[in-house]
């Protein structure tokens, strides 16, 4: 019996050690291989020629009309969470295209 807990124990232990990681910053190597992880509920697109092509983008995105441009800047430029986001990812106002609300509160910003 004392062998068995002292097994639970060290188990507990390792299982306690390798989740540390998970709970800890971002490596380098992970974010040159996958990205930088924001955490921030923004998801950004970037439209180029290729992601018109690739993805299935809305049309209002791929040919985005002068209103709907303005529209979605003010609303970037009203919120300082879109703002603080567009700021970490190196996003210039004047490139967002679209802002569009997902259905879990975040954010998904087009930009070219």
């Amino acid at each position: 019996m004392k062998r068995l807990s002292l097994t639970l124990v060290s188990i507990g232990m390792m299982v306690g050690v390798s989740s540390a990681p998970v709970l800890a910053e971002q490596s380098r190597l992970s974010e040159v291989i996958f990205g930088k992880a924001y955490n921030d509920g923004v998801t950004a697109i970037r439209i180029t020629h290729w992601s018109r092509r690739d993805q299935q983008l809305p049309l209002s995105v791929m040919y985005p009309m002068a209103s709907t441009i303005r529209a979605a800047q003010s609303k970037v430029r009203g919120d300082r969470h879109l703002m603080q986001a567009i700021a970490d990812r190196g996003i210039a106002l004047h490139n967002v295209v679209e802002v569009q609300t997902a259905l879990n509160g975040g954010h998904v910003i087009y930009y070219r």
